[in-house]
């Protein structure tokens, strides 16, 4: 049996899931099934595999639905509900009030096997105040450069890039270095304004990540989750 370890998990769960269209009219979109569970199942078992039961849950959306669900997964399930309207970075903000020890966000439409002991590791190392787990994508299509007249000067075919997949470890002083207006923003620009500010003062650390990663942001992200979950990889 795994030791558990104390840091806290704090899970993104609140928000509409507008871009799934009918499937999140009725229930939100961590709920929806891939495979034989739903999303926010797979994350929950392998983070107990792992050893961090600490898990707080940012509600919002069908919070009811939510609570009901994870009650019966949950001994004891923590919930923090900022509203259904708050930014992402408000939802962590609220969560995190009077949590005085390092905590991970994990966006809860995001699957992916990152060795959580290692980022920990790796982040307290850095004496960052956050750090973002970063993973490589291709980019479909050719990326293009010119001058003022119009001539070419540069062309990458498909290029590599790396992208910011949900996953992030942030210390509990990090709000002392954020306006209000960053925290209250809304949607996801509070995160970007908040990334954004804390990169000018170089207090924003990477963990590269390069194992299975799935997101399910829209329709087409549920198929391909469910097309690859339980046929061709397993999660938890």
């Amino acid at each position: 049996m795994k030791k558990v370890k104390a840091t806290n998990i704090i899970i993104l769960c609140g928000g509409m899931g507008k871009r799934m269209g009918k499937f999140t009219k009725k229930i939100p979109k961590p709920l929806l099934k891939v495979g034989k569970i739903p999303i926010i199942e797979h994350k929950i078992n392998y983070y107990k595999s792992q050893g961090f039961k600490n898990l707080i849950f940012c509600i919002g959306y069908k919070a009811n639905k939510m609570k009901k669900f994870l009650r019966k997964k949950n001994k004891t399930p923590i919930f923090s509900n900022a509203g259904v309207n708050s930014g992402i970075l408000k939802r962590v903000f609220v969560a995190t009030k009077n949590i005085k020890i390092t905590s991970i966000i994990s966006y809860g439409d995001t699957l992916a096997k990152i060795n959580l002991s290692d980022l920990l590791t790796k982040h307290k190392k850095s004496n960052s105040l956050m750090s973002l787990v970063i993973a490589p994508i291709r980019n479909p299509f050719g990326i293009v450069k010119w001058n003022n007249k119009n001539k070419l000067t540069f062309f990458d075919e498909k290029p590599i890039l790396n992208h910011f997949i949900g996953y992030a470890v942030i210390e509990p002083n990090i709000f002392k270095y954020l306006s209000k207006s960053i925290i209250n923003s809304k949607n996801g620009i509070g995160m970007v304004r908040a990334i954004k500010h804390l990169v000018s003062k170089r207090l924003v650390n990477v963990y590269k990540y390069n194992g299975l990663q799935l997101t399910v942001n829209s329709v087409s992200e549920l198929r391909e989750a469910r097309n690859k979950i339980g046929k061709y990889v397993t999660f938890s």
